[in-house]
């Protein structure tokens, strides 16, 4: 009695330590030491959902609608869920016994008579392998989280492809308040040219002056070809986001918002749960952890019951039954198993190296945003003292050429400095816009409505 308690007790201490298996402290890996607040920020305010709407702009959600509906990317995206929900469903089978159904017919004879018998058979087999060690549970386990992973990805698809839409829909608006800025340049650096060439007959201007002239509408006339590459260029971009054929035919036509509101950025243990590039990091970090457990557990005897009815149709012999139970475990294999359990050690292992490098590139990515956004707003306070600036300094420059003070080609420069501030502001906005977006995604900020995480 004695020896049987104490070979129950080491039975029951090695299904424990079995069933049980894991390699990290997963709680402190989710859990890492955090501050209680990014850098720079005094307030700690709930993260800005249903960022979209900050643009106003009913275009622009159609276009995020369509987007949404026809990517070609975001569909395979879609799939991939399907395909992980099919390989998780297909993990039920394994706490089920298989079943065969045979059928056999059979016909016989010898050489050296002309006797020939025929027979027929049914069998039914059953088969199943008890959870004996919790390896089937885990590798159902590992299948959700592989599911969970997969989903996360796909937020993280639509977050990208709607920041990539409202990019690509703002580099078109940039684009064309870009040519209309070098149109009137342009038109403006031919009428200089022309005046120029009449003082230059008339023994007025220099040499100098004409090709200085000519330099500033060669300068204007490159800036609005590129500017109507890059609206082309953007559109079919936008158009492929769209799942359309690239043509070119969009047409935006919208001002550009200055959005000056301050984004609430939360708190950094907040980011962990919520932004879903780090819940698909997560989720492959705890499958690896089962593929260990299902790599140590292989290497544990299986307990396999198997049943068998069987009946000749060709005879009046009775109905035969037989039912097994058999264990398995492997003897000698030259360290196969163990090799293949070192590698899930290592595999998770890496994966955990690799989920806490996303949570610290998640942050320095935020962190670089914060301070890019205040960069920016001072850029942007710059680039308006600059064209407030260059505007008198143009009407300085054309009121002393008028008197006769000053000569036509400080004009040409105080105009193509005009112009230049008004296109620096433009593109500072729109940096504005994109530094927002980027920040919005970097935060897991959802661009319609919150969302509830997969964890």
């Amino acid at each position: 009695m004695k020896y049987l308690n104490i070979t129950l007790l080491l039975v029951g201490t090695l299904l424990f330590s079995a069933c049980s298996y894991s390699k990290i402290d997963l709680e402190k890996v989710k859990n890492p030491d955090l501050p209680n607040k990014y850098n720079s920020i005094d307030e700690n305010l709930s993260i800005n959902e249903n960022w979209l709407m900050e643009f106003n702009d009913d275009k622009l959600l159609k276009y995020v609608d369509k987007a949404l509906n026809n990517n070609l990317e975001l569909k395979q995206a879609a799939l991939d869920i399907k395909i992980k929900q099919s390989e998780l469903n297909s993990t039920n089978s394994l706490f089920l016994p298989s079943a065969d159904l045979s059928i056999n017919e059979t016909r016989s004879g010898d050489f050296e008579s002309s006797e020939i018998s025929n027979s027929s058979s049914l069998s039914v087999g059953l088969k199943y392998e008890l959870d004996l060690w919790g390896k089937l549970s885990d590798e159902q386990k590992r299948a959700n989280k592989n599911l969970f992973g997969i989903k996360a990805s796909y937020e993280e698809a639509k977050q990208k492809l709607v920041s990539d839409v409202v990019n690509n829909y703002y580099d078109i608006v940039e684009a064309n308040k870009l040519i209309e800025i070098y149109k009137l340049n342009l038109q403006n650096a031919k009428n200089s040219l022309e005046i120029i060439n009449k003082r230059y007959k008339q023994g007025l201007s220099t040499a100098l002056d004409v090709y200085n002239a000519k330099n500033s509408m060669n300068s204007q006339e490159l800036k609005l070809n590129q500017s109507r590459a890059n609206k082309k260029l953007a559109i079919y971009k936008l158009e492929h986001l769209l799942g359309e054929y690239p043509k070119a035919l969009l047409s935006v036509n919208t001002k550009i918002p200055l959005l000056t509101s301050k984004i609430n950025i939360g708190v950094p243990s907040e980011l962990i749960f919520r932004k879903a590039s780090l819940n698909t990091s997560w989720n492959s970090l705890l499958a690896k952890d089962y593929s260990l457990a299902i790599a140590h557990k292989n290497r544990f005897p299986s307990l396999n019951l198997s049943a068998n009815i069987s009946e000749n149709l060709s005879s009046s012999s009775p109905t035969s039954w037989s039912l097994i139970g058999g264990i398995t475990a492997p003897i000698f294999n030259a360290g196969l198993l163990k090799a293949k359990e070192d590698v899930a050690f290592y595999e998770l292992k890496k994966a955990e190296l690799s989920y806490l490098n996303d949570i610290y590139t998640a942050f320095v990515e935020i962190e670089s945003l914060v301070v890019n956004e205040d960069s920016l707003k001072n850029e942007y306070i710059l680039n308006l003292n600059n064209n407030k600036n260059t505007k008198i300094s143009l009407e300085l420059a054309m009121s002393q050429y008028l008197k006769g003070l000053s000569e036509y080609i400080n004009v040409i420069s105080s105009q193509d400095s005009f112009f230049n501030s008004k296109a620096n502001l433009v593109q500072t906005k729109i940096k504005i816009i994109k530094n927002k977006i980027s920040l919005h995604k970097a935060l897991g900020g959802d661009f319609l409505e919150k969302k509830e995480e997969n964890r």
